[in-house]
């Protein structure tokens, strides 16, 4: 499919000679990031702890938090983290359950007490239910109860609570509901009236900003907590932030940055662990290692048995438990990709010919209720046009949608929402359930109707966000490590894109099995031979001939074979020289 290529307007004269001492490239990238003050720019460029994460008693309630978890654990009474079964739930009940233990040891109470919750994604459904709430009472007998990366959309739950003189603190991120659950105490950054200057944390990184809290407290009350002790949790808040694919700008790039400087050396036993058996190594862990070895691991949990295996691996401390939580952890990440590519295949099958639809819906049987997501994202993927997986469950349906550039999964669910049981997400991914044959119907052919509204036909094709167009022949060791300051890479951070021109067909060769790969030799303007390799660009070759004219989009990064470095040029698009 052929691409839309949207170069950012460059840069003019006047901004080069108001920033002399940054490379001109470097400078047009933090422009198309939106920074433009020499403020703004610094404290990108160099994140800085003490000046860009914030303190977590900007937060309205958190000073009613802190006093509510003290009383608990001065009272003895239980405390339970409810989490939800992604990574982010996951690594924020981790987060808090480490915190608070570390709290209950040092003042001789009894750890039993501080007990987590993680539901399971087809039992308990997505976030915390009045079934969950009398469990809590009757099973844990607790009193306090924590979310975390749920909770802001669960008011008849918390409001259950109350009656059983059970308090909730909802650490929170998700959209704000109509109603909120006023009964609880909220730690939220968008509710409205909230004073916390950054909105966009992800769930763990809210739940960081109590445990932050909890141990300045433990310290102003004589506690034996060392300077800096919550800087420990970033390897938490790291993950989180990117598998829930939060914007790494403002503070967000702090965290990361700060992150991935923890991760590196977790004292995590279960995190070290399953580093080694995802085939990772530590020193080297970065954004991309996150989103492809460490998060799908902890996520393949949740989505075929149970989350609470992956929150057991962050808290374990001991190491042949935390070895064997790992190797279970990596199997099923085996089975997960097994059932996905079998799901998708089966998706594809329904798709048949796509004509001129403009959404997708497909619907299985017994797929499992955890994989619809991943099979919608790949449906968005390969057809880019909004995807919603279905499945049918115990009392009736749910699914998934994963969306595209200018189309709203979620907004699109709430037109439909009269046929809805719940929903909820983001514009970008979504989760629903409904009952019945009849109401699923009609909700599919809403879903088809608000896209038919809502998209054109330009819309269907996938836009490549070009930086810069450079000349590939002057790229260099220095000119990658001047793009490197813009790390850690991400959401609203992405890896640079760039564009050459009027590049020269040298030759060519596919590799890989079965050819999809396409290894691409051209001459530059200044007669520079350089390679360029294209990932699944197999079916181009047809197409090219010698000294054919051709424009690249691609990225940079180093290969290292064989003990030798050497940059790489990723193709990322490509099409006849246009003039």
């Amino acid at each position: 499919m052929q691409k839309r290529w949207s170069l950012a307007k460059p840069i003019s004269l006047e901004v080069k000679k108001q920033n002399p001492d940054l490379d001109p490239v470097v400078l047009q990238l933090l422009w198309n990031r939106g920074l433009r003050q020499p403020e703004e720019i610094a404290a990108f460029l160099t994140p800085d702890w003490l000046t860009g994460a914030h303190d977590p008693w900007l937060f309205s309630n958190m000073r009613a938090a802190v006093d509510r978890v003290y009383q608990a654990l001065d009272k003895g009474e239980v405390i339970t983290v409810h989490g939800d079964y992604d990574a982010d739930g996951v690594c924020g009940t981790a987060v808090l359950v480490s915190t608070l233990r570390e709290i209950i040891r040092k003042i001789g109470g009894d750890e039993k007490k501080i007990t987590a919750f993680i539901p399971h994604r087809e039992r308990d459904g997505y976030g915390m239910s009045t079934a969950t709430m009398d469990k809590l009472d009757e099973e844990y007998q607790t009193k306090l109860v924590i979310t975390v990366d749920c909770g802001i959309s669960n008011q008849p739950a918390i409001d259950l609570g109350r009656t059983k003189n059970i308090d909730t603190i909802v650490c929170d991120h998700h959209t704000v509901p109509a109603e909120l659950p006023e009964s609880a105490i909220l730690i939220h950054p968008q509710v409205a009236g909230e004073a916390y200057p950054f909105k966009e944390l992800c769930g763990t990184a809210v739940g960081f900003k109590l445990a932050s809290a909890l141990i300045h407290e433990a310290q102003k009350r004589g506690l034996a907590f060392p300077a800096g002790q919550e800087k420990w949790l970033l390897d938490l808040v790291a993950i989180a932030t990117v598998t829930d694919v939060m914007p790494l700008l403002g503070e967000n790039r702090v965290l990361e940055h700060f992150g991935l400087k923890v991760l590196n050396k977790t004292r995590r036993p279960g995190l070290r662990k399953l580093v080694e058996v995802a085939g990772s190594r530590f020193g080297a862990l970065d954004t991309v290692s996150i989103g492809f070895q460490i998060g799908p691991r902890l996520n393949a949990a949740g989505r075929l048995a149970e989350a609470k295996l992956a929150a057991d691996l962050l808290l374990a401390e001991d190491q042949a438990e935390a070895l064997g939580l790992a190797q279970q952890l990596h199997q099923i990440n085996t089975e997960r990709q097994k059932a996905s590519k079998e799901i998708f295949e089966q998706a594809l099958a329904q798709v048949g010919e796509l004509g001129d639809r403009k959404l997708i819906t497909v619907v299985g049987e017994d797929w499992p209720a955890g994989l619809v997501g991943l099979v919608a994202g790949k449906l968005a993927s390969k057809f880019y046009r909004p995807a919603y997986a279905i499945t049918k469950s115990e009392t009736g349906y749910v699914g998934s949608g994963r969306g595209i550039e200018g189309f709203n999964v979620t907004e699109a669910l709430q037109a439909a929402s009269e046929y809805l049981d719940k929903f909820g997400g983001h514009p970008q991914a979504c989760g629903f359930s409904t009952a019945g044959p009849d109401r699923l119907e009609k909700l599919i052919a809403k879903l088809h109707e608000t896209a038919e509204q809502r998209l054109q036909a330009d819309d269907l094709r996938p836009r490549v966000e070009v930086e810069a167009e450079v000349d590939l022949g002057e790229i260099d060791w220095d000119f990658y490590q001047q793009i490197q300051q813009l790390a850690p890479f991400g959401t609203a951070n992405p890896e640079p894109v760039f564009m050459s021109s009027g590049l020269s067909v040298f030759g060519y060769d596919l590799v890989g099995a079965e050819d999809k790969h396409l290894r691409l030799t051209v001459r530059t303007k200044n007669g520079k031979i350089v390679k360029l390799i294209g990932f699944g660009f197999g079916d181009r070759a047809k197409d090219l001939q010698r000294d054919d004219l051709v424009d690249a989009v691609y990225q940079i990064d180093v290969n290292t074979w064989n003990g030798r470095r050497e940059l790489q040029y990723k193709l990322v698009d490509l099409r006849k020289h246009q003039i």
